[in-house]
């Protein structure tokens, strides 16, 4: 871990644990008996990568790449963390590839929600 960063990762990736579980909860209700696994884990990856992006989408890669990752291990073990962040799942329907990069955008949004909302309640107090 880098000790230069102003807030250790592992505190920081707690913010993004409710947004995190909401969008796998969804994820698996909706496409657990359409979708494979890597699939499934793929369009978690890219929601947690856009919902991380608004508060480390400047920083070094690494640091990014070690919130996403802890992000994901609430619900993937570390042999499908690696998996889904190192290939593309061939896709079982033309849709999905559009889906990745839809829900990448998804987080994004909620990331940005999330980081007013976290400015709002800084200023109020």
């Amino acid at each position: 871990m880098n000790s230069v960063l102003p807030i250790p990762p592992s505190v920081d990736c707690e913010i993004f644990a409710g947004k995190a579980l909401a969008a796998w909860e969804a994820l698996e209700t909706r496409y657990g008996q359409q979708l494979s696994i890597d699939e499934i884990d793929h369009l978690f990856a890219r929601f947690v990568f856009g919902l991380t992006q608004p508060f480390h989408g400047h920083d070094d890669p690494q640091t990014h790449l070690h919130v996403c990752r802890t992000v994901l291990a609430l619900k993937l073990s570390p042999d499908r963390i690696d998996r889904t962040l190192h290939r593309v799942p061939k896709t079982s329907d033309e849709w999905i590839a559009t889906a990745f990069d839809s829900i990448e955008a998804l987080g994004v949004k909620g990331g940005r929600a999330l980081s007013d909302q976290l400015k709002t309640t800084r200023s109020t107090t």
